[in-house]
């Protein structure tokens, strides 16, 4: 079947997070240097395990988020599940993802052709 456009849109925008995500580690790779310039060893510990837990967070996120994509991109039964639960988390992220969010939800929960493309009538 045909990849609707509405789908090819969302896949899409979850590269485009996916890409983001990228972009967070690098500002946590800058964080890293700014905290370890500091004399307080106790700081930096703490500051560094903080730190790492965010960069296996945002790793976590960016790797789902193209794993998402892809299977949006080539209209894996799975993938529509896991964009709306991807979606409903995206919710929180204002303003943009509250927007794509919101529209990812609704298409992909009321476009016929889009629920055709996954197998569900």
């Amino acid at each position: 079947m045909r990849r609707p456009e509405g789908v090819s849109m969302i896949a899409m925008w979850f590269f485009l997070s996916a890409g983001f995500c990228v972009l967070g580690l690098g500002g946590m790779a800058i964080g890293f240097m700014g905290l370890w310039s500091g004399g307080d060893i106790e700081g930096i510990l703490f500051g560094t395990m903080g730190m790492v837990l965010g960069v296996i967070a945002i790793s976590a996120t960016g790797i789902t988020y193209s794993v998402v994509g892809w299977g949006l991109w080539t209209l894996k039964p799975w993938a529509r599940s896991a964009a709306i639960i991807m979606a409903a988390l995206q919710i929180l992220v204002i303003p943009f993802g509250t927007v794509a969010a919101i529209m990812t939800l609704i298409y992909l929960n009321r476009n016929r052709e889009a629920k055709a493309a996954f197998g569900i009538a």
